[in-house]
């Protein structure tokens, strides 16, 4: 799966890519864990959108909070704890906490492409994360979402060839940051609501607009594929996949 930017591909609504939020919050299967992404890849969502963390000696493995409490049967901050400390925990089912690269490891050989929500931020841990990914030659099948310009200048620089996605802090930002090279940018539903402009003037600037619906309708979710969105991060990638499908179907039903 590719991204393309271009102006002509930007607005169909039934070609938006679904991003699963957290490996996608699937129902029985314990969040940000193997077993859970497994089972988003079935769902066929193209993306699976993953929180990097960094153990006390160093080592990078899946988790969205600071501490370990609520996720698995330990406690306290990650930070605290050696990779095979943080391994002894259950992480829901039996399941561990995963690693960077069991992750990677994963989904080689498949379609399906990783997003890296960087919750740390030290340059050797980017470069850590970078390496690993380079080791896999998987350049093509992974995103690094950054911040701040400084972290996205940081990851260019390791590797140009590393696809980026821009959290950025506000409206103002997207042209500063597709300035400085990235790829993708996320918009707020509440933003492109109140200034629907925002979009065009993204795909303007030749970037794709991904937008955090999570936990919206279906309704919802429509009202955003018409204002042009490109991807959607979603705790519910079965449901939106089965509606870019109706989407697709519907397309191709006018075309008749």
């Amino acid at each position: 799966m590719t991204l393309n930017n271009s102006r002509s591909s930007l607005n169909r609504p039934e070609s938006f890519i679904t991003i699963a939020h957290r490996g996608g919050l699937v129902p029985e299967y314990p969040e940000n864990t193997l077993m859970a992404f497994r089972k988003t890849i079935e769902t066929r969502a193209e993306v699976i959108e993953i929180d990097l963390r960094s153990t006390k000696d160093a080592e990078i493995v899946v988790l969205h909070d600071s501490t370990l409490n609520r996720t698995t049967s330990g406690s306290g901050p990650i930070t605290g704890k050696t990779l095979a400390e943080v391994k002894d925990l259950d992480a829901g089912g039996g399941e561990q906490v995963p690693t960077l690269q069991e992750v990677l490891e994963l989904i080689a050989g498949t379609d399906t492409q990783l997003l890296l929500d960087l919750k740390i931020t030290s340059h050797r841990e980017v470069c850590r994360i970078v390496k690993q990914i380079e080791n896999q030659r998987l350049t093509l099948n992974v995103i690094l979402a950054t911040r701040s310009i400084d972290e996205l200048e940081t990851i260019k620089n390791l590797n140009p060839n590393l696809r980026t996605l821009g959290f950025i802090p506000n409206q103002k930002s997207i042209k500063i940051f597709a300035e400085k090279g990235i790829d993708i940018i996320r918009l707020f539903p509440d933003w492109i609501h109140k200034d629907s402009t925002l979009i065009d003037s993204t795909h303007t600037l030749g970037r794709p607009v991904w937008a955090m619906s999570l936990t919206e309708t279906k309704e919802a979710l429509e009202k955003l594929l018409r204002y042009g969105v490109n991807g959607v991060f979603t705790d519910y990638p079965k449901m939106v996949s089965g509606l870019r499908q109706e989407l697709r179907q519907g397309s191709q039903n006018t075309l008749v």
